[in-house]
């Protein structure tokens, strides 16, 4: 396809001759080598980030979100149905085929996290495909490149979370409307509705994407005075119809799902947070600024579709938020990022091929320190990242590990919740999914107290406590009890009522501080 300011892509450079007659610029032979990676400009990008997602893909422990995920997807069909009427309804679809995946490759970290590999690479593909469909093959190739390098995509390519998905599913979204726009037609815009309900069945919040479509789509018709075009306004309901379940369903649990994000102001501290923690890197932020300024100079028609898709979804976020509930979260919006790097291909695609090769590289260069620090065993844990402290986590690995040394046939165990207050540090989720990995042979793993419902059972997030402990204890000859940071008594990780039950029984044997867990051991008393 050819777009209105720039050249195909396989036509050399002329320069007049004294008589005023063009003749071909000298090729060399790193120009030919540019032309042959952009014949395939989806392929690239992918394998980069297929190599980046899965570099020490299970180095970070789960963190708590990917804990939910886990605990989620684990459970039968029928049980995640029931649980999403309470909770985790917009999140359905990813658990659903997190679940297929688990049962078809098992529930290790390596293992759930290689689904949001392959999701992120894909969606790497698709920003190349756009960038190719909007401004040539080289554009396209330079995009997938750019967006495989940024930080945050390899951060929640690694994540067992939908965020990956739902970046594939919104970048796929802007190619089908783009292959609308092009050539209108009912079955492409058919297609177009049904990636748009697909999304909205992934993520919400990534629906945000259609400010930004919209803003292309007016500024399409606006130059080409196509009547076709105007398909994009049944398309649109029809998607958006087809997700209304999902849509008032999470409405109706926001309350549970983002309460404790604060409501956006217009500070400019927020907003340059919102920017590097949008892409893990300061500096990778500033170089794509940089690069859409450029974009801007050499085609500003195809700049402002893709400024519309990378500003768009933020504004419209930023308005929802000043409602009763706020979205407005870096991670929420992920899927702009491939906005920003196809302005990025844009920018460079008509410069020197060498320029741009060395511009890939700096951004490379750029990225790598923040690249490996994300790789950090608690770096998940970080979410504000790059700003604030990263050292701190819920070690439940190493937590896992001591217990399973110490444990026996029989032990019981206490999760630090405080009926509820703490349950939102996944401790319990954290310690089992590391015990069944670490408890030796023929040793099961220490079953949990005071439990009168698991959370399956009860189809929620979390168990349900008993309202009577002594009723919820047996003869356990041993218990442990896991507390939050460096705690000196047992007893200031229970309920009161869980402690009176307790203190009569059993005396203290062992305690153990874990970075940001402690274990005691309990023993019957005589």
């Amino acid at each position: 396809m050819t777009v209105t300011g720039y050249a195909p892509d396989d036509l050399t450079p002329a320069r007049p001759d004294g008589s005023g007659t063009a003749i071909p610029s000298r090729r060399t032979a790193f120009d030919d080598l540019a032309d042959q990676a952009a014949r395939l400009p989806w392929c690239w990008p992918a394998l980069v980030t297929l190599a980046f997602g899965f570099y020490q893909v299970g180095r970070p422990e789960l963190w708590r979100d990917e804990l939910a995920s886990w605990s989620f997807a684990s459970r039968p069909v029928t049980e995640m149905i029931s649980a999403a009427r309470h909770t985790g309804a917009t999140q359905l679809a990813y658990y659903l085929l997190l679940h297929v995946w688990i049962a078809a490759f098992g529930d290790s970290a390596d293992a759930m996290r290689a689904l949001s590999v392959l999701a992120m690479a894909a969606a790497a593909a698709c920003v190349a495909l756009v960038g190719r469909r909007l401004a040539g093959a080289r554009a396209g190739l330079v995009a997938g490149l750019v967006f495989a390098l940024v930080p945050s995509v390899s951060r929640f390519a690694q994540e067992v979370r939908f965020y990956a998905l739902a970046t594939l599913v919104a970048t796929l979204a802007t190619l089908l409307l783009l292959r609308a726009l092009d050539r209108p037609s009912a079955l492409r815009w058919l297609a177009y509705a049904a990636s748009l309900a697909l999304l909205g069945y992934v993520d919400v919040v990534a629906l945000s994407v259609l400010a930004g479509h919209a803003a292309g789509a007016v500024l399409r018709s606006w130059h080409h005075a196509d009547r076709r075009l105007l398909w994009f306004i049944p398309a649109v309901a029809a998607g958006l119809a087809a997700c209304l379940p999902v849509v008032l369903a999470g409405s109706a649990q926001a309350g549970r799902q983002v309460a404790w994000i604060l409501r956006p102001g217009l500070d400019l501290t927020d907003f340059a947070f919102f920017g590097r923690n949008l892409f893990y890197s300061t500096s990778v932020a500033a170089a794509l600024i940089i690069l859409a300024v450029l974009a801007w100079a050499v085609a500003w028609r195809e700049a402002a579709f893709m400024t519309a898709l990378a500003i768009g979804p933020v504004a419209a976020v930023w308005l929802v938020s000043q409602g009763t509930y706020s979205y407005f979260f870096p991670r929420y919006l992920l899927f702009t990022v491939g906005a920003w790097a196809v302005l990025a291909g844009i920018g460079l695609s008509r410069l020197d091929g060498r320029i741009a090769v060395v511009t890939v590289l700096v951004i490379a260069i750029l990225s790598a320190g923040d690249q490996q620090v994300i790789r950090e065993p608690g770096a998940h844990n970080w979410p504000s990242y790059p700003v604030g402290l990263g050292g701190y986590y819920m070690d439940y690995a190493s937590a896992a590990a001591f217990v399973a040394r110490q444990a026996r046939a029989g032990d019981g165990i206490v999760y630090q919740a405080r009926e509820h207050q703490d349950s939102w540090l996944m401790v319990g989720y954290g310690l089992q999914y590391y015990l069944a990995r670490d408890m030796p042979n023929g040793v099961p793993v220490p079953h949990e107290l005071f439990i009168a419902h698991t959370a399956a059972e009860a189809g929620t997030l979390y168990p349900e406590p008993c309202e009577q402990p002594a009723a919820c204890l047996g003869a356990e000859r041993r218990i442990w009890v896991i507390g939050v940071g460096r705690q000196r008594s047992p007893y200031q990780a229970v309920t009161p009522a869980q402690a009176a039950v307790l203190r009569p029984r059993y005396r203290l044997s062992l305690v153990k501080h874990q970075r940001s867990l402690t274990m005691f051991l309990l023993t019957r008393a005589p």
